[in-house]
């Protein structure tokens, strides 16, 4: 997926909550894992996580990424190109894993158990993780309450949107996947107008079409609902559970799924 991320770097500053994580979600993880003396794993390279831990070690699979929105390495806080199924630590040598939206780019059940197994197989005994996921509802939404919802003013970012009709399409796909190239299909599909939505919603055109970048992406994504996540967890994990990672728009399909390090296998 390395032209992927390479295409969405770009507009990286266009884009916004919920795919970004605010403030609040940011806390959100502190407040789950009490990070501030801990050695920390991010899965990506976040830029709003970036300052989290004692130290960290950020492992991206794209080098176009790390250059494009990693703040830059500091004595404590470092970047490296690597595979998350194969991360470049040392066995029990984090003291806490993170990640933003990193398990809906696993594209199926079983590639998610597999991240779960490579995280388990780097934290410390007792240490924990916690990944903010974008988990579809338990009941799917309906394409016209999505583009009524929009175009009465009734959601808040235009990324919210985003989310809400890849959302739709997943309900009854196989892993809840969808390519990422059909996203922009059904966005399209369900808004023609772009200056009529964005005259009605008040979201900048470029904002709007941030969305085209998925045109020509091979890449898949899955939003499976958050008590199937769990349920993949706790087939490798001890202690796991769902917490809240705020009061934004979308906050409700983006909890922190936090999971402890005792390996079940």
């Amino acid at each position: 997926m390395t032209d992927h991320w390479n295409a969405i770097r770009h507009h990286w500053q266009l884009l916004g909550p919920p795919l970004r994580p605010p403030p609040e979600a940011v806390e959100a993880y502190e407040r789950e894992l009490g990070l501030r003396h801990a050695d920390v794993l991010l899965l990506g390279v976040t830029p709003e996580l970036a300052g989290l831990g004692a130290t960290m070690l950020a492992v991206d699979e794209s080098a176009n990424m790390i250059a494009g929105i990693w703040p830059g390495d500091t004595l404590t806080h470092k970047a490296t190109a690597g595979n998350w199924l194969d991360l470049p630590v040392d066995p029990g040598g984090a003291e806490a894993v993170i990640g933003d939206g990193c398990l809906s780019v696993m594209p199926s059940s079983e590639a998610r158990l597999t991240l779960f197994r490579a995280i388990a197989r780097v934290l410390k005994p007792e240490a924990r993780a916690a990944i903010r996921l974008f988990a579809s509802p338990a009941k799917p939404e309906s394409p016209e309450a999505v583009r009524a919802l929009a175009l009465s003013g009734a959601i808040a970012t235009f990324h919210e949107l985003k989310w809400r009709v890849a959302m739709v399409e997943t309900g009854g796909a196989p892993d809840f996947a969808i390519p990422v190239k059909t996203i922009v299909e059904r966005f399209n599909a369900l808004f023609p107008d772009r200056v009529e939505l964005s005259e009605r919603t008040g979201w900048a055109l470029p904002v709007i079409g941030t969305i085209d970048v998925y045109e020509s992406s091979r890449a898949i994504y899955s939003f499976a609902p958050a008590a199937v996540v769990a349920d993949e967890a706790a087939c490798v994990f001890d202690d796991v559970a769902v917490a809240s990672s705020g009061s934004y728009g979308l906050a409700e399909r983006c909890p922190l799924l936090v999971f402890g390090s005792r390996s079940r296998g």
